[in-house]
């Protein structure tokens, strides 16, 4: 039946927003203006994890409070949260933590302040 996530698609306001994913190991592999919807549509790609985004400056922004249903946050396996941590330092970081396992985990707002997960994989 299934065979692996394709890719995960997210909305941003801004091109500073590609540039957070960039930093973080993205490339991007197409961009593309919709007319039709007055955005883009960008392909980023880093090994078999895709990002399509979609670059509309008009775009609500998400509410958080309360949660609503839906994709809550994205979360990447890396290999070390403080390498993280010192290429995202000027993005709103929050604490280290640990979860049940005991692997580290901490959670970084994009400029949009949509919260993205990375999760220390050893």
């Amino acid at each position: 039946m299934l065979n692996g996530i394709n890719h995960v698609a997210l909305i941003v306001s801004k091109e500073e927003c590609l540039d957070f994913y960039k930093k973080i190991g993205f490339t991007e592999t197409s961009r593309v203006f919709r007319e039709d919807k007055n955005d883009y549509l960008i392909m980023m790609e880093n090994g078999d994890a895709v990002l399509e985004v979609f670059l509309r400056e008009d775009a609500p922004m998400r509410l958080c409070a309360p949660e609503a249903y839906g994709c809550r946050h994205i979360a990447f396996n890396v290999d070390d949260v403080d390498k993280i941590l010192e290429i995202l330092k000027d993005y709103d970081c929050q604490k280290i933590r640990f979860n049940d396992e005991g692997r580290r985990f901490v959670f970084v707002n994009d400029p949009d302040h949509q919260p993205v997960e990375f999760l220390e994989y050893k």
